[in-house]
């Protein structure tokens, strides 16, 4: 279902872009409802709406059968014990364990939030992961996203979650992945902690006039890849997904312990819930070639 159209600005006297006042009105009254503020929404039956998407992203949902519900918020801040960053060797799992407790937190509480505005899902998580000697931190934010009603009261959006969905992809990525066949599960993680080994003294020593690779952090940055994404990998198949899209990466080491080589990868879980997969149609929307030519290329030879 599109959304309603406004009222053409174009049509007016003098050199009021709007029109008279009243037509002014009419205009910010029918992208109001557009956009779910002010009002409920065209056929939704729903309260008014708040979003962090654009302005395009909104009326795009409209052709998913989809409206924004509400801005929603989780965040997750989990302990870690003293101690783990000492120098050693081997992954820091108590801080991966953390990082994986605090996004659970974080995660909990969008799709609560979601529940409460009868969402289907939440578009748009921004993922802010923060880390200290002593606490994870896993802060995000999206919008909720509810299906549009006819108007009998039937939700017009087909497929039935039977909890919210969780993604960072955009309301346009939605667009074109659901009308492939294609939807989202959740959002699914895998991170990783390692400990770089200490280099001998006679190493050290020996290469600190030389630019030579640094053989230990190069294997504990594959190290903690594999792992990270093996933990992914399991995630995926958890959250009963056949692919990802939208993945992010976060390679670094940590900053107060500088040994410790941190592997975060993260995105969106998806499978195919339709009975078969379908091309998208893309249109070209600024044309490459003039209606009249000016000129043939010819000429310039």
């Amino acid at each position: 279902m599109s959304a309603p159209t406004p009222t053409d600005p174009s049509s007016g006297a003098g050199n009021n872009h709007f029109g008279s006042t009243e037509n002014q009105e009419t205009n910010l009254e029918e992208l109001g409802r557009a956009l779910g503020w002010g009002g409920t929404a065209p056929n939704s039956g729903a309260e008014g709406a708040m979003s962090d998407l654009s302005l395009d992203e909104v009326l795009l949902l409209h052709s998913a059968a989809l409206e924004p519900a509400q801005v929603v918020f989780g965040v997750g801040i989990v302990s870690i014990a003293a101690g783990v960053w000492t120098w050693n060797t081997g992954p820091v799992d108590d801080a991966r364990q953390a990082f994986q407790s605090a996004l659970g937190r974080a995660k909990e509480s969008i799709q609560r939030q979601a529940r409460d505005v009868g969402a289907v899902g939440v578009l748009g998580l921004d993922i802010d992961i923060q880390l200290s000697p002593y606490r994870a931190t896993v802060i995000a934010t999206g919008t909720a996203v509810r299906s549009l009603k006819d108007k009998a009261g039937h939700p017009q959006f087909k497929i039935n979650y039977r909890s919210p969905f969780l993604c960072d992809l955009s309301a346009r990525d939605f667009a074109v992945l659901s009308s492939s066949g294609w939807y989202p599960l959740d959002l699914v993680a895998g991170a990783s902690y390692i400990r770089a080994p200490q280099r001998g003294i006679g190493a050290a020593i020996g290469q600190a006039t030389q630019n030579v690779e640094l053989a230990n952090y190069t294997q504990t940055l594959y190290q903690a890849r594999e792992a990270a994404m093996e933990e992914m990998q399991n995630q995926i198949r958890l959250a009963g997904g056949t692919g990802l899209v939208d993945a992010k990466i976060i390679d670094r080491p940590v900053v107060f312990a500088r040994h410790v080589v941190e592997f975060i990868a993260y995105g969106t879980a998806i499978k195919m819930l339709a009975t078969e997969h379908s091309h998208p149609k893309m249109e070209m929307v600024l044309s490459l070639d003039d209606a009249t030519p000016a000129f043939e290329a010819s000429s310039l030879t």
